[in-house]
């Protein structure tokens, strides 16, 4: 498929602006309301899709209409301490935001899957978000991530390591890889676990 390489080019940097723009807002109201729910988090970060990301992708799926059907364009990464706190930041998610598509990796992937493991949420601000950056920001969508800091290392090494084609994991090592992928996901819970026993004996202890 031959695409318009300079019409893209064109409008994505008159647009990266109002990209900037829209980013800086979601990371406010994340952080806001996150804050305000009482949940710790490790980090908030954002980015803009780069310009040769957004060609590699538009070539790789033979994408028509980028602007329309491309939605990750502004992302931004939630990462939490604890596997408990990613419903939290859902719902926090649901309420401030207009989310239009969900994919759970945590809870709704195959109970012998560990691998990679994270919730995406795709919305655009509500329309009755007061914006000082106009209301073009209001019809553009964003993808936010939510991971715990355990999910966020075994992505970024797993990345790392078995994205590309030259670095791919050799046959006789996927097992091993396989097996790390469980340990991360052993360690999460048990943090977790512990988070609501500490809780637990801290709540009784202050009954006493």
């Amino acid at each position: 498929m031959k695409i318009d390489t300079p019409s893209i080019v064109k409008q994505y940097e008159e647009n990266r602006k109002t990209y900037e723009n829209l980013a800086d807002s979601v990371h406010y109201l994340l952080s806001k309301h996150i804050t305000a729910r009482g949940i710790k988090t490790h980090s908030i970060s954002y980015r803009i899709k780069e310009i040769g990301s957004l060609l590699d992708k538009i070539r790789r799926k033979r994408i028509e209409n980028p602007f329309n059907q491309i939605h990750d364009l502004v992302g931004v990464r939630v990462v939490c301490l604890f596997l408990i706190d990613l419903e939290a930041i859902r719902e926090v998610i649901e309420e401030e935001f207009e989310v239009f598509e969900k994919d759970d990796k945590v809870n709704e992937t195959e109970l012998n899957i560990f691998g990679y493991m994270s919730l995406h949420l795709k919305a655009k601000l509500k329309s009755s978000f007061e914006s000082p950056f106009g209301e073009d920001i209001k019809k553009i969508p964003f993808e936010i991530q939510v991971r715990t800091i355990a999910q966020d290392a075994w992505a970024s090494i797993s990345h790392y390591l078995d994205y590309k084609k030259d670095g791919a994991i050799p046959l006789q090592l996927k097992r091993d890889f396989h097996a790390l992928s469980g340990l991360f996901y052993v360690a999460d819970t048990h943090f977790s676990f512990i988070r609501q026993e500490q809780s637990t004996l801290f709540l009784n202890e202050n009954k006493k």
